[in-house]
């Protein structure tokens, strides 16, 4: 675990040198789908996120993003799951403004729950990996669609020992400056 936070502390002191080289920063918002599979059974919950990046060159990009995995009411309260992530992003370009990439990074997985005015929380690190397509629609506009696996999380809730593989599928439109 500390090597994997070391080398992506090490990436974001890389692009922060490299950011003079007037490579592009950007900006986005996704929706998607997540999907939780726990005990033999799934539950697919829709979810946003917002990400800032900036892609060092035409192959390597790094991103941090924040996601509302899910939310949901029950009787007695509400229950949230959220993620924080940080990522290094392998970039294929194919031809006419259109990539694919490959997602590697940390994401540290918090699911809360709301009771009567009172909040529990429970978090869980894992490894991120994904695969998407992006097509540039303009020089400062490009859209994407991505699966992620967000791996096999565990939480212990009261004692209890729970485990949820989480994954998305995620829409979205970034912003470069």
């Amino acid at each position: 675990m500390k090597k994997i936070i070391a080398a992506a502390a090490l990436s974001f002191v890389a692009v922060a040198s490299a950011s003079a080289a007037g490579n592009s920063w950007y900006v986005g918002a996704d929706v998607g789908r997540t999907t939780f599979k726990a005990d033999g059974e799934s539950d697919g919950q829709t979810g946003f996120g917002a990400v800032v990046g900036y892609q060092l060159n035409d192959n390597v990009a790094f991103e941090g993003s924040l996601r509302r995995l899910a939310s949901q009411d029950i009787d007695v309260g509400t229950v949230r799951a959220n993620a924080a992530q940080v990522s290094v992003l392998g970039l294929l370009p194919l031809s006419n403004g259109f990539s694919v990439y490959a997602r590697l990074g940390l994401s540290r997985n918090v699911l809360e729950v709301a009771v009567k005015g009172a909040t529990v929380s429970f978090d869980s690190n894992a490894a991120v990996v994904g695969i998407g397509a992006q097509y540039q629609l303009s020089n400062k506009l490009s859209i994407r669609g991505e699966y992620a696996d967000l791996g096999n999380n565990k939480f212990e809730v009261l004692g209890d020992k729970l485990s949820a593989r989480i994954s998305q599928f995620n829409l979205g439109l970034n912003y470069a400056f």
